[in-house]
């Protein structure tokens, strides 16, 4: 009987090792779990924080009424990802700044959208010379190259529609095919391209847009279509730089 019981003491503190392992175990799991939840919320949350970027200029690129109030809003939605605990900082550090650098620019393409649309009113268009729609065409312009084809698009769209004959005309038009492109709406790229043709076929942007409309006729399987493409540039723009690669182009072509 004692040496039962001696044996069931020097047992106990085995099986107090045991239930601690396990429940340092069952710890690290739960600690796991909160982790990827976490994540995922952060996941969905950056999601959202950038529709909502990208939704302030393509609902409307002068951003009237309720520019401020989406600001507040994704404000708080900053404040939601900070209080998630055990996130990594330089994450969260990198989404302020983006979304900081996306309203800023926002805000400068309201403010120049507005000032245009006054001058626009006072003296039937926009001053071709003045700062605001050069500040509306930077915007734009910043956009497209963060990869923000919606907003990107908007911005000189309405640039165009305040400033149709300024100096940065033609590469506004330009600019919004890129975006079709960039986008993957081939269709549209090329319609947008042809628009600088017929619009500015004196700009440097004109032989640019016909080979981009060539380029992507071929990779539409539109042989016929690229061909003339390529043609048109050699023959009206036969001193542009774009003249050459058109006749690679044509070259690699043959005569299938």
């Amino acid at each position: 009987m004692i040496r039962r019981l001696l044996i069931a003491a020097a047992l106990l503190p085995l099986a107090a090792c045991v239930a601690t392992k396990q429940d340092v175990e069952e710890l690290r799991l739960d600690m796991a779990a909160q982790r990827a939840h976490q994540d995922s919320i952060f996941r969905v949350l950056v999601g959202r924080t950038e529709a909502m970027l990208d939704s302030l200029s393509d609902q409307n690129v002068r951003l009237r009424g309720d520019f401020a109030n989406r600001l507040v809003a994704i404000e708080r939605q900053l404040v939601q990802i900070q209080e998630l605990s055990g996130q990594n900082q330089a994450q969260l550090a990198g989404l302020r700044q983006q979304i900081e650098t996306s309203a800023a620019e926002a805000r400068r393409a309201q403010e120049a959208a507005a000032a245009a649309s006054r001058n626009d009113d006072a003296a039937g268009g926009g001053d071709e010379e003045g700062g605001d729609p050069q500040e509306l065409y930077d915007a734009a312009l910043a956009a497209l190259r963060r990869g923000s084809v919606g907003t990107a698009r908007s911005g000189f769209e309405e640039f165009l529609r305040a400033n149709p004959q300024h100096r940065l005309a033609a590469d506004a038009q330009y600019n919004i095919g890129q975006s079709y492109e960039q986008g993957r709406e081939p269709a549209s790229a090329i319609t947008a391209y042809g628009r600088v043709v017929e619009l500015y076929p004196t700009s440097s942007r004109a032989p640019a847009a016909l080979l981009r409309q060539g380029r992507l006729e071929l990779g539409r399987g539109n042989r016929t279509e690229a061909r003339a493409r390529f043609n048109a540039v050699v023959q009206r723009y036969a001193r542009s730089p774009e003249a050459g690669e058109a006749r690679t182009e044509l070259q690699r072509m043959g005569t299938r």
